[in-house]
């Protein structure tokens, strides 16, 4: 998702760049470079498609674009909010049939075809490759008085700044990271009660913690990013 200026754009864009052509779609960040397509039925109408895209980040909370065309697209935040966009979103790698769709499309002819289109551009940018996610974990720089707020453990090893989810008794808050690779940054944790992403299908989790987000361990003491494709194997009993 790219805000490159024209002017300042290659002439010809890798291959592996070209964005999907099988319009209208949902495109959905996972992680950065790393894209998910939910083929859309082209007999909708604009009110309703942008009413499934909206159903759909709802529950997903995750960035979305909706595609009508090479020049027509909408995107959403994590919230359902508009979100800016210049282009229509491309990545190295795509993949397809993960998320499920919040409701279930007739399979037209048309469908047919655009899904075995989609397929082969998914196998044309398969390749062996290794997610991280955020490297980050969303971090950033304390600042003078956090530091000083922060500093230190509670008598039982936690963090300052966390503490205990009164619902579901995850730890939540925000707190400087105990690992010496993140010196000095500031964390932001979260409990069992702030996963929200959802299946658009069943309404259960997608993962057992917030995607792209982080948790902290009591066993260890630290706080572990959870990147966006671990809710890519959810499994909707609904429909097995």
């Amino acid at each position: 998702m790219s805000g490159v200026p024209e002017s300042e754009r290659p002439a010809v864009e890798p291959a592996q760049l070209v964005p999907f052509d099988g319009f209208p779609y949902l495109v959905t960040r996972i992680v950065a470079a790393f894209y998910h397509i939910i083929l859309l039925p082209a007999e909708y109408g604009r009110s309703i498609l942008m009413d499934i895209a909206r159903r759909q980040v709802f529950a997903n909370r995750l960035k979305t674009c909706l595609v009508f065309g090479q020049a027509e697209f909408v995107y959403f935040d994590e919230d359902g909010s508009p979100a800016p966009g210049t282009r229509i979103p491309r990545s190295t790698l795509v993949t397809s049939g993960r998320l499920i769709p919040c409701q279930e499309f007739a399979r037209t002819e048309d469908l047919e075809r655009r899904a075995a289109h989609l397929e082969a551009f998914v196998t044309a940018r398969a390749r062996n490759a290794v997610f991280y996610g955020d490297l980050t974990k969303g971090g950033r720089q304390a600042t003078a008085q956090e530091l000083v707020r922060f500093a230190g453990a509670d008598i039982d090893g936690t963090p300052k700044g966390l503490e205990i989810c009164d619902v579901c008794g995850g730890w939540r808050g925000e707190c400087l990271d105990p690992s010496p690779l993140f010196k000095e940054r500031i964390m932001r944790v979260h409990c069992w009660c702030e996963n929200d992403n959802r299946c658009a299908r069943c309404g259960r989790s997608l993962y057992e913690y917030k995607l792209n987000a982080n948790f902290y361990d009591p066993s260890d003491r630290g706080i572990w990013h959870v990147p966006g494709f671990c809710g890519l194997d959810h499994v909707c009993r609904d429909l097995h």
